[in-house]
């Protein structure tokens, strides 16, 4: 698997491990880290690795799995941008105004929506990047 800068491919969808360090898992092509589309799922080991990044074994490959893909379409695509940009939308004056909501909190607001746009970046792409690896390796 390579990406640069959400560019490339991943996995998605990697289940739980079994008792033998086996897993199922969707290999994605990804831009700007949003799925665009599923490339197959496989049947894969993950090896023991030092550093960032995994290692891993192809065991077979198995049928997507179109409920996952749904809900990674569904993730990536709407409850993501909608969790990293909701503030955005209220920080437009038009916005703000036409809610008749108080003058004095619209500067507040901006700082808010700001922090938070920076927040929600760093902590999704951090559970992005957490998702597309093993757990226990």
């Amino acid at each position: 698997m390579m990406r640069l800068n959400g560019i490339g491919l991943t996995f998605l969808g990697i289940a739980p491990m079994d008792e033998n360090n086996e897993t199922t898992t969707t290999r994605w092509f990804t831009f700007l880290f949003l799925p665009i589309l599923p490339l197959g799922r496989s049947r894969i080991r993950f090896l023991p690795h030092k550093g960032t990044g995994f290692s891993y074994v192809e065991l077979g490959r198995e049928p997507i799995v179109w409920r996952e893909v749904a809900l990674t379409y569904l993730f990536g695509w709407i409850i993501f941008p909608a969790l990293i940009f909701w503030p955005l939308v209220l920080a437009v004056k038009e916005v703000w105004t036409g809610l008749n909501l108080p003058q004095m909190l619209y500067t507040p607001f901006i700082i808010f929506a700001i922090v938070w746009l920076i927040a929600a970046v760093w902590k999704l792409m951090d559970w992005h990047e957490n998702r597309g690896r093993p757990i226990n390796t």
